[in-house]
């Protein structure tokens, strides 16, 4: 596997020092981390870096939603959090929604006591085109993470929607990082200045994690099956549970928060079984032991058209982790093809893991992946984007 739309020189490149970032994530900075805090967290040691959390939207305000009256703290990381609080919220609709926009801007602005250099600033989905347009910041980075056309099966029209909005968000960006082939080949048209960076993965915390199982696993018995990362939908749900049925004696362990929109039975069905535990979000600084404990991992993805430019960070993790790996037939998995095993239904599903519970029939393999692993880290994307950042600055 090879690190595609970066030319060899990236690779050695220093990091980027003493310079501002924002990054307007898509969601508030806890939770489960992704690879906009891998990064912002490297960056963090060097930079300035704020993650400007989604402001509060007014309507969601008389409607009742809950935010911080916080406006900004520091994350352990040396991140900056700017917490858009409920006293600073932007107007959804015109003739309003830009005002306010800058409005939220200028407050960030001072907050972050921004002088004459211009930051450098990453956006994070389509919707954030007025804000890119209003920011001054240069270069001005689209980060591509998914494809949000294919969120929550949207109408045809909703869809068209999202698609047009990416473009001009595209085409304004002075540059875009894309994080899978698919994506990559799918919105370069639009800006000649995209770039393939690939996910990585924190090496050592799962290379060297200790044997110790967490004390919510003590009692779980082997063989299990894992997957850590969020549980909803985007999984293959019935597939799941026609596994776990199949193999009563097997534990399906899953780490990581549930979202039960439009799988509200499914999640049912599963929770009803004997032999599959849900032992909900940890830390990310915990997760390494949680995996280390599995002896086979799943990637059990529902295949649309998210699944189809997925680029699931848990696929490094778990080659880091030494461990065998099943997934459903996505393009990254295919990537992965011959070192992980990939299922199609339920029943491939299960004589996969079959394979992956014998060691002697996966050893190749895991070697394999694990090599691939220690060669693509979080270090080494940050040397790649900080060449790509210096060169459009």
């Amino acid at each position: 596997m090879e690190i595609l739309g970066l030319e060899p020189a990236c690779k050695m490149a220093e990091t980027l020092n003493n310079r501002t970032i924002f990054y307007f994530g898509p969601e508030p900075w806890d939770g489960l981390w992704r690879n906009r805090h891998q990064l912002m967290s490297r960056f963090a040691k060097n930079n300035e870096v704020w993650y400007v959390e989604p402001p509060a939207l007014l309507r969601q305000l008389i409607r009742g939603k809950k935010y911080r009256t916080k406006l900004c703290s520091r994350d352990a990381s040396g991140v900056n959090i700017f917490h858009s609080p409920w006293w600073l919220p932007v107007i959804g609709r015109a003739p309003l929604k830009k005002p306010s926009i800058r409005v939220f801007l200028f407050a960030l602005s001072l907050v972050a006591k921004l002088g004459k250099a211009k930051p450098v600033a990453w956006f994070a989905k389509p919707e954030m085109l007025d804000y890119l347009e209003a920011f001054d910041a240069s270069p001005k980075i689209y980060h591509i993470v998914d494809e949000y056309s294919g969120y929550g099966n949207p109408s045809a029209a909703r869809r068209q929607k999202i698609e047009q909005k990416e473009i001009a968000v595209l085409e304004k960006a002075d540059l875009a990082i894309a994080v899978t082939p698919t994506l990559y080949a799918k919105k370069s048209p639009y800006n000649e200045h995209t770039y393939l960076v690939p996910n990585a993965v924190n090496f050592s915390a799962y290379a060297d994690c200790p044997d110790e199982p967490p004390s919510d696993m003590v009692d779980i018995a082997d063989p299990i099956i894992g997957y850590t990362g969020l549980i909803s939908a985007r999984l293959d749900l019935r597939l799941l549970h026609a596994a776990a049925c199949a193999r009563p004696k097997w534990n399906f362990v899953f780490i990581g928060a549930v979202s039960e929109n439009q799988c509200g039975q499914e999640m049912h069905d599963l929770r009803a079984l004997d032999n599959v535990h849900f032992l909900g979000q940890k830390s990310v600084e915990a997760t390494p032991q949680y995996v280390n404990q599995f002896d086979v991992c799943m990637i059990p993805y529902a295949l649309d058209l998210r699944a189809k430019h997925a680029s699931p960070l848990k696929l490094y993790e778990y080659a880091a982790a030494s461990k065998p790996v099943v997934a459903t037939d996505f393009a990254a998995a295919r990537d992965f093809e011959g070192h992980i095993k990939i299922a199609a239904d339920a029943e491939s599903f299960v004589s996969a893991c079959e394979l992956c519970l014998d060691p002697d029939a996966t050893a190749t393999g895991i070697a394999e992946n694990l090599r691939f692993a220690a060669d693509n880290t979080w270090e080494h994307r940050i040397e790649q984007v900080s060449e790509i950042i210096r060169a459009h600055s």
